[in-house]
């Protein structure tokens, strides 16, 4: 029997989830639907009932328990849609990791079946396919209509004043009266709110290529068991995707390093040790965040890359969490060397943990959380950064873009600078040549130089060459 769970978000927002098993079966796995109505989902729970304890036809994952007004049941009933070809697809591909799997369906579920998930496969086409890229370009990036973002409060918007003006506060806990008076008396200043924004031309590349081709790639394939493709050909042959503007790659350059770095280290040391043997190793967040203390090696210089700590997928409860896994991405296990200054600086900061340990850990002695180090330290880092002169959005990843330009830049050869990022393919260490740096414009200049010299002549003034100096 359907149940209906109300819930109430932090900020207020009120939500019912109709939840049952598939089939009525106490063994049965469940599935569930969110409205924002009550009477919806009463009415919705109703037609589960009628349905057997199945989702009833015409009300798609996501629906929020309003009918499909596209829904067409006189469709081919041997031709399954997208959206049910698609779900079979990313739980059999067995190419992908179990979180792999999961993204795909996530990403589907939030961008693809909405549009074209009902359509049977034969019946999306590249026109559809182009309809569906003009609608996710038009699609909001923020938070959906009915969870809006939170005001901020009084305390934080003093919190983050103080830590933007180097004024002294905790990272948590109350803020002291002398500093909520001090933003008082500033104005009572608020960040701006964020500029609303549509999905980027890269996020639609992603779902794509992730949760859409693939999938028409499956279906003109015959099954395991010889089972004849439901497809003769795929919609996306010959399909391209709107391109948008490139941007270039957020890197830091001579004096903003420092200014960077030195932003970080006055809010976290830890932290901007951890942010230096990025920008030195040009290891991944997760990398350095699972990196263990028997991966240092302070004699040779050398940091062993073993494992990474990851977002995947809890098979147990069926959601995500950051954990441990025991391998690098690429599962290729490699070796990166470290200059001598931050390897001592490093051991002197693995002093007295077990080698078992992480070699950076939160305040309770586990693994760093990824939301409290980007919230409680980078962030605030960045906004004073910026009031510092740097005019960069500079993200962890961007560091170590950081770092293999300057491999590039210090003639490093592709072939090492992909062993040392860690690249499955050259392909990827090759965008890092897409543009220019500083180094690379004077090595650039230096180069045509003898052409500049040659042609001197043309850069002479006769009308001026005989005036001499008052």
């Amino acid at each position: 029997m359907a149940r209906i769970i109300e819930r109430t978000a932090k900020n207020g927002a009120r939500s019912w989830l109709v939840k049952w098993r598939i089939g009525g079966g106490r063994g049965g796995k469940e599935d569930f639907e969110t409205c924002y109505e009550r009477q919806i989902a009463e009415d919705f729970a109703t037609l589960v009932e009628l349905s057997g304890e199945n989702r009833p036809h015409g009300y798609p994952k996501g629906c929020h328990g309003i009918e499909d007004p596209h829904f067409d049941g006189t469709v081919d009933a041997d031709m399954p849609t997208f959206e049910q070809y698609a779900r079979h697809d990313y739980a059999t591909r067995l190419g992908a990791a179990p979180t792999q799997r999961f993204v795909y369906l996530t990403e589907a579920e939030r961008h693809v079946f909405p549009f074209f998930g009902r359509l049977p496969l034969d019946r999306v086409t590249r026109r559809v396919l182009r309809e569906w890229a003009e609608w996710m370009l038009a699609k909001p990036s923020g938070r959906n209509e009915h969870q809006p973002t939170p005001p901020m409060s009084d305390e934080q918007a003093a919190r983050r004043w103080a830590r933007t003006n180097d004024v002294a506060v905790k990272k948590t806990g109350r803020v002291p009266p002398g500093v909520l008076r001090q933003w008082r008396d500033a104005g009572a200043p608020r960040p701006a709110p964020p500029t609303p924004a549509t999905l980027s031309p890269a996020t639609a590349a992603k779902v794509y290529r992730g949760a859409i081709k693939p999938v028409f790639k499956a279906a003109t394939q015959q099954g395991e068991n010889g089972e004849p493709p439901f497809l003769s050909s795929s919609p996306c042959d010959g399909f391209r995707l709107p391109t948008g503007p490139v941007t270039a790659r957020a890197i830091l350059y001579g004096p903003e390093v420092g200014i960077y770095l030195q932003a970080v280290h006055d809010i976290d040391p830890d932290t901007a040790l951890f942010i230096v043997t990025e920008m030195a190793t040009g290891l991944r967040w997760g990398e350095i965040a699972g990196l263990h203390v028997s991966g240092l090696d302070p004699i040779g210089c050398v940091i062993h890359v073993v494992q990474t700590y990851a977002y995947l997928l809890d098979e147990t409860t069926g959601r995500r969490r950051w954990q441990l896994r025991l391998y690098p991405k690429g599962k290729k296990q490699r070796d990166v060397p470290i200059c001598r200054e931050p390897a001592t600086l490093l051991a002197r900061h693995a002093n007295g943990k077990n080698a078992g340990q992480p070699l950076f850990h939160g305040c309770a002695g586990d693994y760093i959380d990824y939301a409290n180090q980007r919230n409680n330290v980078l962030q605030p880092a960045l906004e004073r950064a910026h009031h510092r002169g740097l005019a960069k959005h500079i993200t962890p990843h961007a560091l170590r873009h950081t770092m293999i330009t300057m491999l590039r830049d210090g003639g490093v050869a592709p072939g090492v600078m992909q062993l040392i990022a860690g690249h499955e393919s050259y392909q990827t260490t090759a965008g890092y040549s897409g543009q220019h740096t500083p180094a690379q414009r004077a090595l650039i200049l230096n180069s045509v130089h003898p052409v500049i010299k040659a042609a001197a002549f043309l850069f002479s003034d006769p009308e001026h060459d005989g005036e001499t100096s008052p």
